[in-house]
């Protein structure tokens, strides 16, 4: 009886010793692979399309809540912000992150428009997760027509924004 009442003691001590590992040692130190965004940004983007020789990219890396992020353009005159906003395609949204507050002034401006880094609150994680944001490089000059390149302060050039693999 004694040696009963041992081994069942014994193997009740044993199985609550392994239930009660883990295996996950240094796991948590092992950073999140950063998401990774893209827009293709032309003037027939626009929910007017505007006819315009600019194109651009803009390129976004996600970490945590920090979003490090590149915009390329070509071809653009007077560019004087760009912002992430929150949209469908065809639609116009609300500014939801500031990218760049220029001016760049010049014809046919080509190159690096801005690249930073900016902290976004989650609801601007979930808007471009969705599918539901987009950039919008807007330009504008004193004096300008409207509606002509260099001059559309609603937007130049636009894209949808969407998740890489």
């Amino acid at each position: 009886m004694r040696k009963r009442l041992v081994l069942g003691t014994l193997t009740l001590a044993a199985v609550l010793a392994v239930g009660s590992c883990k295996d996950d040692v240094g796991l948590t130190s092992i950073p999140p692979d950063p998401e990774r965004f893209i827009a293709f940004l032309s003037g027939a983007q626009e929910p007017t399309p505007v006819a315009t020789p600019a194109l651009g990219q803009a390129v976004l890396r996600v970490s945590g809540n920090s979003v490090i992020y590149r915009i390329d353009v070509s071809n653009i005159d007077n560019a004087t912000a760009a912002h992430i906003h929150n949209q469908v395609a065809g639609f116009n949204g609300g500014v939801m992150v500031p990218l760049f507050g220029g001016p760049t002034t010049g014809v046919d401006f080509s190159g690096p428009l801005v690249e930073d880094t900016v902290v976004v609150v989650d609801s601007v994680l979930t808007h471009m997760r969705g599918g539901r944001a987009y950039v919008n490089v807007h330009t504008s000059s004193p004096g300008c027509t409207p509606g002509t390149p260099g001059c559309n302060a609603g937007g130049e050039i636009r894209g949808q924004l969407f998740r890489l693999p």
